[in-house]
């Protein structure tokens, strides 16, 4: 019986299975690039700060990041057997692992060592990864329980608490700052977040898709103008960036399962989200079996991407939505598109410069820019519980973040009265993802 398609959408002008001429390929495969490399390259620099990597440790986490994305995007777009969704589909490092990693990564003894560390979040990364594999196999009875209004709410918890994180960064910057640095680094953050506000409010979806990068090529611009601030220059005699395997020795530790299993649940249900929005734009079927048969390749990827992320030193992957507009916007939805494109960031991990350059990015600028990102977080999450469920869905959001952020006072509250909370019950209600999640799973079937 033949599948039913959905009609709605952008005409193609090359399919999944087309293959376009060279020159149209390279410009579609680098408008790819331009909408997803700011994210490729932020989510780990901003984890690997987050967790007190050091700066050689940092490089190495950044290219093996882009290096990795194109690997698994590879992966996800060709297809290996029942591994990926056989789309136009990028992967890249998880901005919602970054808040979940720093306190996971807190919760460890203090005398834990950089490599011990690193080696105990990516070992449970990959615990992670092997959970998505076997729920790949079970997704109707997880979107029963993860709904679209419980991935809204953690979603928003999630943005606002990187939000909140990136503007005490800002903060902190700022009131170290000398009288000289004050004002050049407060106008450079507002000078980042203008110019990328003002793109992204634009009615040209070109400047809305490259409005980020553009921020912060414009603030590392004016940070030269004003404080002198430069590229670092590069080793020319610097051998190019080789993966290694296992470059710690890998590590579990129930505590940070705990903490990342709601990320691990609510990145699942989204890359449901993207890989149906992807089949759409590329005229693929939204429903019956040929669409989950994608479905379950596009999540088992991602779960089988973070795995191998995790044994070449990088942090979980999971599909990007940005591509979606951009073959709304080129009209090209060819898996060839996305070969090249793999190419690309495997390229562009292989230079060390790259890495180099990322982690030399000013306070001021990059914090301006992830504010701006992590609010953009926390404004879709609200909109997935709009979209989705509209009054009873906003009444789930305010319960679950009063609850959640009430939660975190709790155990304080409880000591006060003579009470102990037991160790992993005060590690979750310390996170307001994870229990703003469990709460918004009770309150979904509870409110009406």
């Amino acid at each position: 019986m033949p599948e039913d398609r959905e009609v709605v959408g952008p005409s193609l002008i090359f399919g999944l299975n087309d293959r376009p001429d060279p020159a149209k390929t390279f410009l579609a495969a680098t408008a790819h690039l331009f909408a997803i490399v700011a994210s490729i390259l932020t989510a780990p620099l901003l984890i690997a700060r987050a967790v007190g990597l050091d700066s050689e440790a940092t490089q190495y986490v950044i290219s093996a990041s882009l290096v990795v994305s194109g690997i698994a995007t590879f992966i996800q777009t060709f297809r290996f057997g029942i591994v990926g969704s056989g789309l136009l589909a990028v992967q890249g490092t998880s901005f919602a692992f970054i808040g979940t990693m720093a306190y996971a990564a807190s919760q460890l003894p203090p005398t834990t060592s950089q490599e011990e560390l690193l080696g105990v979040l990516l070992g449970t990364a990959a615990v992670g990864g092997g959970m998505i594999v076997f729920l790949s196999f079970f997704l109707d009875a997880v979107r029963r329980v993860i709904t679209p209004t419980v991935t809204g709410v953690t979603i928003c918890l999630l943005g606002l608490s990187l939000l909140w994180s990136a503007l005490g960064n800002s903060w902190r910057l700022l009131s170290m700052a000398s009288d000289d640095e004050l004002l050049p680094l407060t106008f450079e953050w507002l000078f980042t977040l203008g110019i990328i506000t003002l793109l992204a409010t634009r009615n040209n979806p070109y400047a809305r898709l490259v409005c980020v990068p553009t921020g912060l090529f414009a603030g590392l611009i004016l940070a030269a103008i004003l404080r002198g601030w430069s590229m670092p220059t590069p080793n020319l005699d610097e051998e190019l960036f080789l993966l290694q395997i296992m470059p710690v020795s890998l590590k579990f530790s129930p505590v940070a399962l705990l903490v990342l299993l709601p990320i691990f649940l609510v990145s699942l249900t989204e890359t449901i989200g993207d890989i149906t929005a992807t089949s759409l734009v590329s005229k693929q079927p939204i429903k019956g079996k040929e669409y989950f048969v994608r479905l379950r390749g596009g999540v088992l990827g991602d779960g089988f991407n973070t795995i191998l992320a995790s044994l070449l030193g990088a942090f979980p992957n999971t599909t990007f939505s940005q591509n979606n507009a951009v073959i709304r916007l080129t009209g090209i939805a060819s898996r060839q598109v996305g070969y090249l494109l793999a190419l690309f960031l495997i390229v562009l991990g292989s230079i060390p410069a790259v890495s180099s350059l990322v982690v030399n990015i000013p306070g001021s600028v990059l914090n301006s820019t992830t504010a701006f990102l992590f609010a953009m977080i926390a404004y879709t999450g609200v909109e997935i519980v709009r979209a989705h469920a509209k009054h009873k869905g906003l009444r789930v959001l305010i319960v679950s973040i009063c609850g959640a952020f009430g939660l975190i006072f709790l155990p304080q509250l409880l000591l006060s009265l003579g009470i102990e909370t037991p160790a992993y019950a005060s590690i979750l209600m310390g996170f307001p993802v994870a229990t703003g999640a469990l709460i918004a799973i009770v309150a979904d079937k509870l409110i009406h």
